[in-house]
């Protein structure tokens, strides 16, 4: 039932994942079938991170539940066998569940969404006139004091620092393009310098996300709302190939983006990014033994409930479920704010407080 139940909202969890990103999706299947395959699956770890913990939830409150309201719950306990007896196959499960889950979400899931942003950045670039035909003119940002070459000599066109690039093409084959413009724009979007090409060969470097251009019978000309003199000179060939980091690696380290491993190191560190480390790994410890604490609560309300009405029974476990997962995302906020890891605890210690009493109770009392 746990497995039935997980593929089904798996399926609707990646269709999601799927939809938010067809325009790639719709890119990769345009290079081949596998690339498009090969990019899907990628999401599937995620999906599942969240997929198999409800998935269990779902299937305990329906088996419990059903086997309530059948009596044979009732006919255990007739025997002598105790909820702490025939429920513990539901912790057993529940454990392994959240040993599959804590590895999903603290490795597999991060990995594997860094690994999509990678290939789905590899596919655009290599497909980049397609990207062009589409959207007609892509803009990207120049990274600020770089020693590359192409930085410093686009520097030198002009007086004011040049931090985005806005890049259109007339007509494309698929090494050279014709009417080329390349706009050389300020911080606050103002035009600084345009540069035309007749044509210009292109070539592509995929393992630095690099676009190479040769530009053949170039002007070159200031802008009108430029402050400087104006400026127009026409030649031949630029003298060096134009360079573009299409996909730049900045500074910024996302760190939902990379595994366990790295999260401990990186929480043990001097760097800035150290609590938020922290707190990730917090939240991936928390989120990956749901299954766990959330079935201590969960087992007795489907077997009192269940006996009555199982989709009231199954109604009240997925809002439980739904509130535990809500406020995971709320308190991760406030473990940010008062710096205090503790916040992101508060619903597993919630669950085993509120599932002992009741497994205690329902073992003394019985049916209410």
């Amino acid at each position: 039932m746990t497995i039935l139940i997980t593929f089904i909202l798996l399926g609707i969890l990646l269709y999601g994942n799927l939809v938010k990103h067809d325009e790639y999706l719709l890119q990769a299947i345009s290079v081949s079938p596998y690339s498009f395959l090969q990019l899907s699956s990628l999401l599937i770890p995620y999906a599942l991170s969240f997929a198999l913990p409800f998935g269990f939830m779902l299937a305990l409150l329906l088996c419990y539940g059903k086997w309530s309201s059948s009596n044979e719950i009732l006919a255990l306990r007739s025997l002598g066998n105790g909820i702490f007896s025939w429920g513990m196959p539901c912790f057993i499960l529940s454990f392994l569940v959240s040993l599959i889950s804590l590895y999903t979400f603290l490795q597999w899931a991060p990995m594997s969404r860094a690994e999509f942003d990678k290939k789905k950045s590899a596919i655009v670039w290599s497909n980049i006139n397609l990207l062009l035909e589409t959207e007609k003119e892509i803009e990207f940002n120049l990274e600020q004091n770089s020693t590359g070459g192409t930085n410093k000599n686009l520097a030198t066109l002009s007086d004011e620092p040049i931090h985005r690039v806005s890049l259109s093409v007339g007509s494309m084959e698929r090494n050279r393009w014709s009417n080329v413009r390349i706009l050389l724009l300020g911080e606050n979007g103002n035009l600084l310098r345009i540069i035309n090409s007749k044509s210009a060969k292109i070539e592509r470097n995929q393992l630095n996300s690099q676009l190479i251009l040769n530009l053949k019978n170039v002007d070159f000309e200031s802008s009108i709302d430029s402050h400087s003199s104006n400026l127009f000179v026409s030649f031949e060939e630029w003298n060096k190939p134009i360079i573009f980091n299409l996909s730049p690696k900045g500074n910024n380290l996302n760190l939902k983006r990379i595994g366990f491993f790295e999260l401990l190191e990186l929480s043990s560190s001097d760097n800035n990014k150290k609590y938020d480390a922290k707190v990730l790994i917090h939240k991936g410890y928390v989120l990956g033994t749901s299954s766990l604490f959330l079935s201590l609560v969960l087992l007795p309300i489907s077997i009192t409930h269940g006996r009555k009405e199982s989709i009231s029974n199954l109604a009240i476990g997925i809002f439980l479920s739904v509130l535990y997962y809500s406020s995971i995302t709320l308190l991760e906020e406030f473990s940010f704010l008062h710096s205090n890891l503790l916040f992101m605890w508060i619903p597993n210690s919630l669950c085993f407080i509120i599932g002992t009493y009741l497994l205690y109770k329902f073992d003394k009392v019985g049916f209410s």
